[in-house]
């Protein structure tokens, strides 16, 4: 059965605090995360609210970065590529814990919060052992297999999984935050391959709403 873990460490536990004194009104999305705890868990930084130049000096001089690449400049924000320290990988890999994988990662001057997908509930035991030992909230846990649309049809794991990280991550607001090419990368999925994963959600959504 698999399960959503939701959960939360203040910043200065995490990364990038020193980067949030420099420039306190950032907000960071972490895009394209793995959890197997290697170099890279969290390569690609989305930031919003301030300036570019202000960013990329603060993110360059914070402790918890080795390495940080300026890729594109755009309204909704700046995307940045970071090499981490190996003490700001720690925690992710801890996160994961065994099979699991971070749907999605948000760091503000007070908090990261983080969103995590387990293959099978089980699995969430040594995450939450493991977070008892650290700064991190666990927020909220629950079973994607619960979550049955109106009229009894289920979204599969998959299509519920990627409808709620296109809600949270702005692809569905009005102006967009959020192209779908950039919720590819996010997902580490071909554009053509999410394309069809949301339509085949949208149709089941509608189906089960108009009772067809």
């Amino acid at each position: 059965m698999s399960t959503l873990l939701s959960a939360s460490v203040p910043t200065e536990e995490f990364v990038l605090a020193e980067t949030f004194e420099r420039v306190p009104a950032v907000e960071f999305d972490a895009l394209r995360l793995v959890g197997d705890g290697a170099e890279g868990d969290i390569p690609l930084l989305r930031a919003r609210g301030a300036e570019t130049s202000r960013v990329r000096d603060a993110l360059e001089s914070d402790s918890t970065t080795a390495g940080v690449e300026l890729v594109s400049r755009r309204d909704r924000g700046s995307l940045f590529r970071v090499r981490w320290t190996a003490r700001s990988r720690v925690l992710t890999a801890m996160l994961v814990g065994e099979g699991g994988a971070v749907l999605s990662a948000r760091g503000t001057s007070d908090e990261w919060t983080f969103r995590l997908l387990f293959p099978e509930r089980e699995a969430v035991s040594s995450t939450y052992d493991a977070c008892a030992e650290y700064d991190v909230s666990i927020d909220r846990i629950r079973s994607l297999d619960e979550r049955a649309s109106p009229g009894g049809v289920r979204l599969t794991d998959t299509q519920f999984a990627t409808l709620e990280t296109a809600l949270e991550s702005g692809y569905y607001r009005v102006p967009r935050e959020q192209t779908i090419e950039e919720l590819a990368t996010e997902l580490d999925v071909s554009h053509q391959a999410l394309s069809e994963r949301l339509r085949r959600g949208h149709r089941t959504l509608v189906e089960t709403v108009l009772e067809l």
